[in-house]
């Protein structure tokens, strides 16, 4: 064949562009979907954060007789739970709820920090997506008292 009929030749041209356009193509579908999972473990994780929060303020709180010395190990139970599935409870880890009673009203706010490592899953977008395979989150909660109970506390 010559070079005029070989430069003229126009077939396997789409399977040619395919290819060319599959790869960018497929690694913007895998980053999409990591994005799309890193978006749902935020929520989440914000909403367990809120169910540490509300844990702390019952917990913590000055108003509760007797329920002043709670522990952050309870209220990280309470973001576990919240967490739900087994499924988010492996995704996340190094875990840490921190809760911090402050002032002499008492029913005064309960700050809850919480923060966590989510392990990025989909097997090529983590490579782009997510710097080391994980994304660090950190949220703090700040909410009144406003009265609750824990554990039917006497006075309450």
């Amino acid at each position: 064949m010559g070079t005029r009929k070989f430069l003229k030749a126009t077939r396997g041209a789409a399977a040619v562009e395919f290819v060319v356009a599959w790869f960018p193509l497929h690694l913007a579908f895998w980053c999409f979907t990591q994005v799309a999972h890193m978006y749902t473990a935020h929520l989440v994780f914000n909403h367990a954060a809120l169910a540490a929060g509300r844990a702390a303020i019952v917990i913590k709180s000055k108003a509760n007789p007797g329920t002043g010395n709670g522990t952050d190990s309870e209220i990280e139970q309470a973001f576990h739970k919240a967490l739900g599935a087994t499924t988010w409870n492996n995704t996340f880890s190094n875990t840490s709820v921190k809760s911090n009673y402050a002032g002499g009203d008492p029913f005064g706010p309960v700050t809850t920090t919480v923060s966590a490592r989510y392990k990025c899953d989909v097997p090529v977008g983590k490579r782009v997506v997510c710097t080391g395979g994980f994304v660090k989150m950190k949220l703090v909660v700040k909410l009144p008292h406003q009265g609750a109970c824990y554990n039917n506390a006497p006075g309450c």
